[in-house]
């Protein structure tokens, strides 16, 4: 089960009710709980999204509206491509996105995550700032900000994942 854990504005964005909500400390299995949150940036509305347990993190630029079903479907495809550009093999892809046929909604439930999706936000931001969104380089972006030590793990996010499928780590290239 994948547990999508929105802020108050992303769930305002996407017209999710109280009624549409889990309990927020719901379990959930290793890499299935995400934070996201729907940020601007050079006046573009930018979902955001980290895991819980790892901060692997992935920006989607230009957001349209969207209703939940359709953010499932974007945060599913662009996971699925961010975990590919990060050479994962598809069988572990496709187990993922199997575990994740049932997804919940439920408000954010974690100060310390939210401040690191706000710490990605400002370096997202800073990144994108003299090229724009649909900046070519944001695929080399995202993997470059899944190689930065984050405060809450001590860690690259790419290794606590790595670390996480009982995979062996990648040696950090600059």
């Amino acid at each position: 089960m994948l547990v999508l854990r929105c802020t108050k504005k992303l769930q305002t964005a996407i017209r999710l009710k109280k009624t549409d909500l889990v309990d927020p400390n719901i379990e959930t299995s290793d890499f299935c709980s995400w934070h996201l949150n729907l940020i601007e940036i050079d006046g573009r509305p930018c979902l955001l999204a980290a895991n819980d347990q790892t901060l692997f993190n992935f920006l989607i630029t230009d957001v349209p509206k969207l209703d939940a079903d359709q953010l499932i479907e974007l945060f599913k495809s662009y996971l699925h491509c961010v975990l590919a550009e990060e050479e994962f093999d598809q069988s572990v892809i496709h187990k993922l996105m199997d575990d994740f046929a049932d997804v919940k909604f439920t408000n954010t439930n974690n100060r310390r995550t939210l401040g690191s999706l706000n710490e990605l936000a400002f370096m997202y931001a800073c990144h994108l700032e003299n090229e724009g969104v649909h900046s070519p380089r944001l695929p080399e972006i995202i993997k470059k900000m899944n190689r930065v030590v984050m405060g809450m793990i001590d860690t690259y996010a790419i290794h606590e994942v790595h670390d996480l499928f009982g995979l062996e780590r990648q040696k950090i290239e600059w």
